[in-house]
């Protein structure tokens, strides 16, 4: 895949895109009523801001691809349902779900 500064080659995307995969559906399990409790250690607002720094940094080097604009607004969007006073996970939970989901479809060859 070409990017800003040369080329990435299909293995190095494709394990990319499962970190990110992990990396994104790691803050539903921060955020599940089920599961919370076994990560009261992160902050759940800095664990988003962190990947979104990181999602905004591919996503120059890759050229801006609509996939990962996707993916960014969808993420902005669970990190403000996740701080909202009246919380509702099933609407932060396909949130997550779908920016995971997007994640899949980012090209591999360009």
């Amino acid at each position: 895949m070409k990017h800003k500064y040369g080329n990435f080659t299909t293995t190095q995307i494709s394990s990319t895109k499962k970190l990110l995969r992990k990396q994104i559906f790691f803050l539903l399990l921060c955020a599940d009523p089920k599961t919370k409790d076994d990560y009261k250690h992160i902050n759940l607002n800095d664990a988003f801001k962190g990947l979104l720094y990181k999602l905004n940094g591919l996503n120059s080097i890759l050229g801006e691809p609509q996939e990962l604009v996707d993916v960014i607004s969808l993420l902005e969007e669970a990190l403000i349902q996740y701080n909202e006073s009246k919380f509702d996970f099933q609407i932060y939970r396909k949130l997550i779900l779908n920016a995971g989901s997007i994640v899949d479809i980012i090209k591999e060859v360009d």
